[in-house]
């Protein structure tokens, strides 16, 4: 267990480091691009780049919002349900949720297509998607380790 534990950790730091360094170089690469647009000399590609730094900027903080428990939730009637049957939904959405991430996983890893590349500056896909399975790998892996803490504390 604490092996696993040590594992997922470890995996969550790597995409939060890619997180931290994605949106430092899209914070500097969006002020160059508006620099140079307003001065007349537009950046071809600018929006398709600052596009996948998205993608990387999103997959890499997954498994960090559901590690810290910041994804945005609504508790209007669980929150009022009793403590046993909060567990029991809980439970249940964190086994969704779960299943909702590796099955994006196999999704894309089902589908990979190697010759996909962008319009413009004809980037490859594959390394984004690459990483877009490495993101819900992580969330579902801490959705995991959600997942059997409430179990623990459930029994």
């Amino acid at each position: 267990m604490q092996f696993l534990m040590k594992v997922i950790q470890f995996i969550t730091n790597i995409n939060k480091w890619v997180s931290f360094f994605t949106l430092t170089l899209m914070m500097l690469a969006v002020t160059y691009f508006s620099i140079s647009r307003t001065s007349g000399h537009p950046v071809i590609g600018d929006i398709e780049l600052v596009q996948f730094t998205m993608v990387l900027l999103i997959m890499g903080s997954l498994a960090l919002t559901e590690q810290s428990d910041s994804h945005i939730s609504i508790g209007l009637i669980v929150d009022k349900l009793p403590p046993r049957i909060q567990a029991t939904v809980n439970f249940i959405s964190q086994l969704l949720m779960l299943l909702f991430c590796f099955l994006i996983c196999w999704v894309f890893i089902s589908r990979m297509n190697f010759l996909q590349a962008s319009d413009l500056l004809k980037i490859p896909f594959y390394p984004f998607k690459i990483f877009i399975i490495i993101g819900f790998s992580g969330w579902g892996l801490e959705a995991l380790l959600r997942l059997m803490k409430s179990v623990r504390s459930f029994s």
